[in-house]
Order: structure tokens, then C-alpha cells, then sequence
């Protein structure tokens, strides 16, 4: 069976089993490949990592998709994954916040761009909750909260 990059990757129901054992395995720290021949490779930790990863998704149920680091989508496609309407990441486009070329009159980014600007989005939500956060305990916010009755801190 050959896979196709770019395509998503769906573990068979077939094949959950030996997954989950590779899971296992993989949880042993860093295998080694044996040949039919019987030479014997240690995986670099690098690709082991990949391995890793990969598996353990797939063993959730996920579907894996490899791409290159340089690989290009459309400005549609980038909404989508950023969770936007494609009118609003055009904005973001003209406002200077990611970097784009064109392609005849079609605007295109790389991936690793979208996927960098997702990871500072996050980092900034985040930032901003802890902020809100330890306003409101400074406030003395959460001392007025009281508990539900028959409810629980856990």
C-alpha cells in the first residue's frame, strides 16, 4: 500500500491492534530497526520522536497528515485552520501580521507561517486569562464565589 503526503492518514480498523503494541513499545524509549538481513539500526531520536507522535495519535482514532516545512496553502486554507472567515485573514494579510506572496493574483502563505501565528494567538490568550486571573484574585473576586450546595472544589 503506498500513502500519499498531503493526504490524511486513517489508521484501518484492521491495523489497532499492532498500533497500540507499537504504542507500547515506542513507550520503551527509542527502538531499533532490524532488517530481513538482520542489520540492526537504532532509530535517531529525532525520527523517533515523529514516530512517536504519529502513533500516538493514531492510536487515538486521529487521522495524520505529513507535509513539508515549506509547504504552501491557499488563503482559504489557512482560515479554515485558523478558525477564520477568509475576509478577515485577507485583513490580516494587508495589516502586515504574516507574511504572503502571490501567485499570479492569488495571495498564498506557508503553512509553518499559519501554524507559527496559531502558537502566538494561543500564547497570547493565554497570557491574557492569567492576567484576568490574577486580577480578579487580587480583587478579592473569588472570595465572594460560594460553593453550590451538594457541589465541589474538584
Amino acid at each position: 500500500m503506498r500513502l500519499s503526503i498531503r493526504e490524511p492518514i486513517t489508521l484501518p480498523a484492521t491495523e489497532q491492534v499492532q498500533v497500540r503494541d507499537l504504542e507500547r513499545m515506542l513507550g520503551l524509549g527509542a527502538p531499533a530497526l532490524v532488517s530481513a538481513s538482520g542489520e540492526r539500526l537504532v532509530v535517531p531520536p529525532t525520527v523517533y520522536e515523529v514516530l512517536r507522535m504519529v502513533v500516538e495519535l493514531m492510536a487515538e482514532g486521529k487521522s495524520v497528515t505529513l507535509l513539508p516545512d515549506n509547504q504552501v496553502v491557499t488563503t482559504q486554507r489557512a482560515a479554515d485552520l485558523l478558525g477564520m472567515s477568509r475576509p478577515f485573514f485577507i485583513k490580516l494579510l494587508e495589516s502586515g501580521a504574516m507574511a504572503h506572496h502571490m501567485v499570479g493574483n492569488q495571495r498564498r502563505v506557508y503553512l509553518r507561517d499559519v501554524l507559527e501565528f496559531a502558537r502566538k494567538r494561543e500564547e497570547e490568550r493565554q497570557a491574557a486569562l492569567d492576567r484576568l486571573s490574577k486580577q480578579a484574585f487580587e480583587a478579592g473576586l473569588y472570595d465572594r464565589n460560594v460553593m453550590p450546595e451538594g457541589g465541589s472544589d474538584e
